[in-house]
């Protein structure tokens, strides 16, 4: 066996099991990072840079990357290596911040990849060993995803994006059927399975709106960081649709919150700068999302003003509608039932709410126009889901049927039951001739048992609504209950909502309060 004079500078890895850093022994998975930062410094790329979706495809089985990296780290001092992290592999590691290293990349420094003397069974390895060691299949630096990592990556993610579109967010347990895991635990299955970083990020952005349907903004935007990290790692630039739905998922979770005015800087940024401008004009889905969501926020406005702003009020109104209709016509660009249900169901309830405020030029009809947008919405939800029974929907149909009802400040129990809201068939009726619909089968018998059959759903965990859909169902049962004398249900509804409507933003929160006083004392 040959062997070698190392000289006292020299630090020597011995490849060969057992590994050693000179004459220790070493983790395998700290000790395959430095080999890895040794090769890309030494024959890599200029910058010598070995990111985070590297080990991720090493070390799959591994539960936390950011444990390996930490042990990676303090073994590396330890051995006397001094490693560094993130973009910029020119700096001195010994003044780089430890916050967020464990996200990379990581690199070497000239100085510390030339005193390392890579070993086999005490001989200078070659560069084929140097590769079988990490696992590459030839003397290239890294391996790209490929084909050949199979199909499964692709299957997970079209099951858990097939469960987001039917609204199965969480596992469902059926009675004698195997249960099914949901989109949220399928979206993390992916990430799992993913190759590469633009995989990674696929899987992300999938994960992200679950959240944000669920309510979790906190981990929405932990989700949303982790995409936005797997973009970077990708090298991918601001021009791809990954990136534009990224900017839009956030400003979904600032209008979530009702900081209307973040979420408007976000999307009015995306639109003013190339590339992200470009995606926004020219790709469908990313222009429905863009348009839909600006609409919501410049429907707040136009709703939110005071009497002496009416003429900018009515802009803003003008603007949501137009929004909606940009949007809605992107949806059926690129072919989803389930985002053109969207659309028209907000321009149908806007309708109807800017009539009610004097924000339109022409509000004869507005009632007429607005139920037809909700009915096609409802047909559209038929289309994509196999059902309707949408709890927005719902909501807004029951609402408008009892528009024409006074809003008496806590009329006694006969007073209220004395109002006469609007019936479906009378709202059938109003919505006048829609060929191709047949309005029985998307209007229901009765607004009660509208109600209590999408709170059935809810409860036996066939459906998952946001918080604020819930709270206007409950909202909606009460009413309905209360007034056909059905004050047990009513008030096990309005408890529920006590309960429920403390999480809302302080606006949403407003609006049941003031809608409460006009129900009377049970």
């Amino acid at each position: 066996m040959q062997t070698m004079t190392i000289s006292p500078d020299k630090l020597q890895i011995e490849l060969a099991a057992p590994q050693r850093v000179g004459s220790t022994r070493a983790a395998y998975q700290s000790l395959w990072l430095l080999v890895r930062m040794y090769q890309a410094r030494r024959i890599g790329g200029p910058d010598g840079l070995v990111r985070l979706t590297e080990l991720r495809q090493q070390f799959l089985d591994t539960r936390s990357l950011r444990m390996v990296v930490s042990r990676a780290y303090r073994d590396f001092a330890r051995w006397g290596v001094r490693a560094g992290w993130g973009e910029n592999s020119a700096r001195d590691p010994r003044f780089l911040n430890p916050e967020g290293r464990s996200q990379g990349p990581f690199w070497l420094p000239l100085e510390e990849a030339e005193r390392i003397e890579i070993c086999v069974e005490g001989r200078p390895a070659d560069a084929s060993e140097v590769a079988d060691f990490l696992g590459q299949a030839d003397t290239m630096p890294w391996r790209g995803p490929g084909m050949a990592y199979g199909v499964e990556f692709w299957l997970a993610l079209a099951l858990a994006q097939q469960d987001l579109r039917q609204d199965r967010l969480l596992a469902v347990f059926e009675p004698d059927q195997a249960p099914a895991q949901g989109a949220l635990a399928g979206f993390k299955q992916a990430a799992g399975l993913a190759s590469g970083a633009l995989q990674q990020a696929l899987a992300a952005l999938g994960e992200a709106a679950v959240w944000r349907r669920l309510d979790d903004l906190g981990a929405a935007r932990q989700t949303l960081a982790q995409l936005r990290r797997a973009l970077k790692e990708a090298g991918a630039d601001e021009g791809g649709y990954l990136d534009a739905m990224e900017q839009i998922l956030t400003a979904w979770c600032a209008y979530a919150q009702r900081d209307s005015e973040q979420a408007s800087a976000i999307l009015t940024d995306m639109a003013a700068r190339e590339p992200r401008a470009g995606v926004v004009r020219h790709h469908p889905r990313v222009r429905f999302e863009w348009h839909n969501l600006m609409a919501l926020i410049r429907r707040l406005r136009a709703l939110g003003g005071s009497a002496v702003d009416l003429a900018i009020r009515r802009q803003e109104a003008m603007a949501a509608q137009g929004h909606f209709h940009t949007a809605l016509q992107a949806a059926f660009e690129f072919g989803s039932f389930d985002a053109a249900q969207q659309a028209a169901a907000n321009a149908g309830m806007a309708v109807w709410l800017f009539a009610g405020e004097g924000l339109l030029d022409d509000a004869a009809g507005a009632e007429a126009t607005a139920l037809r947008w909700l009915l096609l919405s409802e047909y559209l939800c038929h289309c994509s889901r196999g059902e309707g029974l949408s709890a927005w929907n719902a909501i807004y149909l029951m609402r408008i049927a009892r528009g024409p009802c006074p809003r008496l400040a806590t009329p006694t129990l006969a007073q209220f039951q004395a109002l006469l809201p609007r019936n479906p068939a009378q709202l059938q009726a109003l919505a006048g001739m829609l060929p191709g619909l047949d309005k029985q089968v998307l209007l229901p018998d009765s607004w009660l048992s509208l109600a209590e059959s999408l709170l059935q759903l809810q409860r036996e965990g066939r459906a998952r609504y946001s918080l604020l859909q819930r709270c206007g169902l409950w909202f909606e049962h009460a009413w309905y209950a209360l007034h056909t004398g059905q004050l047990a249900a009513a008030d096990a509804s309005l408890c529920r909502l006590t309960e429920e409507m403390s999480a809302l933003p302080a606006s949403d929160r407003a609006f049941f309060v003031e809608s409460w006083r006009t129900l009377p004392s049970i």
